[in-house]
């Protein structure tokens, strides 16, 4: 208990410490008996934990240590947490605890922990723990959080990769290869029909980039995967990088969803309500702009909110998002001319205009260079209704001279 007391003091003063590019860590050495191992733990139910999380354990029993390095964690004290989250501008921290109160979050949450321990030596050890406790350092721990291409498990395989001297060679050929960002993180969203939903409403056309074996493991099971097969070859020497993976707490399965094609059923419904609506409309000559405004003035919303992502944050997956070309900012300001008394033929024009936008959409939907959700088809065919409803209605003169391509668009809502 003496020696433990001794190095938890050694790493506070490192803390405590000013900050300054002089800085020093503590003289802890390992033991034989030490071991370090990498943590792979399941996925949660919770948004924030549904693609699982990994984590370096370091135990050396000698020294009755048992720490686990976490580059996962953020600090929701910070004032502009939730401006710098929202702009993508948020500081990730390599953080260290006891490995019984890391162990003890996750039981609590009913998540599996595996472990699988490093196949390497004590001076191979003393040189990884020793650049954790350097990235530990109070000028070190923060980093720019990036979901695909710098977080908590692209941190653990660059380290790997760079402390570690002897060459680690991949197996790549136990991954399922030519797989985008996008179909990579789909199956953990299974059971979160709206959050699936939100998030490819979210992402831009990077998303749908083909990603490396190399960048598949900003995922942390398929980091276990790739390093279970990983061999270190040194002097023509090859040996396994580590010897397995072991379930060292057992946790309980997720609840699947309810309602998995929620969001489908309600944009059903949706379109639904609009052609009955449209009938009626058609059938009376006249608009019901109450759900106009409505209708258009939601996904207006929506374009604004990706237009904001697009251009007003630093996510890099999240611009040139080509849900766009049907939810744009535009919506809100036309709806302000959705009135029955001097709103000219500017609302006639504008849906016309969209109209034959939205068709051009729906046509090359499959031929995309980015992945739209088939989900929304039944809200867009609402959007292409409701668009000719109007048009017709406001725009009668060039129907009838048959100026356009909606009129049959019309005839079929009669």
């Amino acid at each position: 208990m003496r020696k433990r007391s001794i190095i938890i003091f050694l790493v506070a003063v490192s803390l405590l410490a000013p900050i300054s590019t002089s800085a020093q860590v503590p003289g802890i050495s390992l033991t034989d008996h030490s071991k370090i191992s990498l943590l792979t733990c399941s996925p949660g139910d919770e948004l924030y934990s549904v693609f699982g999380h990994s984590a370096i354990r370091v135990k050396d029993p000698a020294l009755e240590l048992d720490w686990v390095f976490n580059y996962g964690t953020f600090d929701f004290s910070d004032p502009n947490f939730y401006t710098n989250f929202a702009r993508g501008k948020l500081n990730y921290i390599l953080s260290l605890s006891e490995y019984q109160h890391f162990e003890a979050d996750y039981k609590t949450e009913g998540r599996y922990i595996w472990e699988q321990e490093l196949n390497i030596n004590t001076s191979e050890k003393q040189h990884l723990f020793d650049s954790l406790l350097i990235n530990f350092l109070p000028e070190n721990r923060y980093y720019l959080y990036d979901f695909f291409f710098d977080n908590c498990a692209t941190r653990i395989r660059d380290i790997f990769v760079e402390a570690i001297e002897r060459e680690i060679h991949f197996d790549y050929q136990v991954l399922e290869d030519d797989k985008s960002f996008r179909d990579l993180l789909m199956p953990y969203l299974s059971e979160k029909p709206w959050a699936r939903l939100g998030i490819n409403l979210a992402l831009g056309m990077p998303a749908d980039k083909t990603a490396t074996p190399w960048e598949y493991m900003f995922l942390p099971d398929h980091m276990m995967v790739v390093f279970e097969n990983a061999k270190f070859n040194a002097n023509n020497d090859i040996s396994a990088f580590t010897p397995g993976s072991e379930v060292i707490l057992e946790g309980r399965e997720l609840p699947g969803a309810l309602f998995r094609y929620a969001p489908l059923w309600v944009f059903m419904m949706v379109l639904l309500a609009t052609l009955i609506l449209s009938h009626f409309d058609l059938k009376k000559g006249r608009v019901s702009w109450w759900y106009d405004r409505i209708l258009f003035g939601s996904v207006g919303l929506l374009g604004l909110l990706i237009a904001f992502l697009w251009f007003g944050t630093d996510h890099q997956v999240t611009v040139r998002n080509l849900n766009i070309l049907w939810a744009h900012p535009f919506h809100l300001l036309i709806i302000f001319f959705l009135s029955e008394k001097k709103r000219g033929r500017l609302p006639g024009y504008y849906f016309m205009i969209n109209l034959v936008l939205l068709v051009l959409l729906i046509l090359s939907w499959p031929l995309l260079p980015q992945a739209l959700p088939w989900m929304i088809m039944p809200l867009v065919m609402a959007l292409v209704v409701r668009s000719a409803v109007i048009t017709r209605n406001e725009l009668p003169d060039v129907l009838t001279h048959g100026k356009t391509v909606l009129m049959p668009f019309c005839r079929a809502l009669k």
